[in-house]
């Protein structure tokens, strides 16, 4: 048998019987160039990286094939003097603090799981009393305060609302009658939330509401009563958010130790 062809075959029955089914904590060597050892561990993952998960042996060789060729060109002495460059320098670094960082999220997540209890408790915080409500509203957006106070004049002279909408407001939902369709008030900007929350159904604002984006005259046309979510609705989106909150504080606490300093071009 060809040596090279010895050769694929050993690696061919390395990479069914152990690298496939190995443990990613237990490294096993696929192939050793000088005093390097190539292992399944890298294997792996340079297949995750590359997008390919050969398997059949003629494949996982190619693939394994080019791993080694990578490391061969790595560990050179052409390619350790390419490291020293400092843009290819600064892409290692950045590569290295980024895959430490995203491991450091991963083991804070792994280590500190949140438990059901915890899940419950800041459910009954956020969703104890009565669910909040929605409104149905229409707005005529327009530039100036003097010419809300106008519109709002011809609407107590008993013109129509959506009328008035599609001819004078400056906003998109003009051309359907200033239609918001429903909304719940963290959807709209605060001054707008807090006004339409203060009229009654069928009524408008007999002021002009000044937001960032204009004068508005706002129709709160309906309201409901939104129902309070269940526990089990809320559950992952709960957890997640306590993950990360543990993950920012985690953060916070070693950047508390870092001694950071901007510096400015001389």
């Amino acid at each position: 048998m060809p040596m090279k062809t010895m050769w694929s075959a050993a690696i061919a029955l390395c990479l069914s019987t152990q690298s496939l089914a190995a443990e990613p904590d237990a490294p096993q060597t696929l192939v050793k160039i000088d005093d390097f050892a190539v292992t399944n561990l890298h294997y792996a993952l340079f297949a995750s990286q590359t997008g390919r998960d050969p398997s059949d042996n003629a494949q996982q060789i190619r693939l394994l094939n080019e791993l080694v060729n990578n490391f061969m060109v790595a560990n050179s002495a052409q390619g350790k003097a390419l490291a020293g460059r400092p843009e290819v320098a600064a892409a290692l670094e950045v590569a290295r603090a980024r895959l430490l960082a995203q491991t450091f999220v991963r083991d804070q997540i792994e280590n500190s799981p949140v438990d059901d209890a915890q899940i419950k408790q800041r459910y009954e915080e956020r969703f104890s009393g009565p669910g909040g409500q929605e409104y149905k509203a229409r707005h005529i957006l327009l530039e100036t305060e003097d010419q809300a106070k106008a519109v709002i004049a011809e609407l107590d002279s008993g013109a129509d609302f959506a009328t008035l909408a599609k001819d004078k407001s400056t906003g998109p939902s003009g051309k359907s009658g200033g239609d918001l369709g429903w909304f719940e008030p963290g959807m709209m900007v605060g001054e707008f939330s807090a006004a339409t929350a203060a009229l009654t159904d069928g009524n408008y604002s007999k002021a002009p509401v000044k937001t960032q984006f204009g004068w508005h005259v706002i129709l709160r046309e309906q309201s409901r009563d939104l129902p309070v979510p269940t526990l089990e609705s809320k559950k992952e989106e709960i957890r997640i958010e306590i993950q990360q909150e543990r993950v920012a504080k985690a953060i916070t606490d070693i950047r508390d130790q870092a001694k950071i300093e901007l510096q400015s071009e001389n």
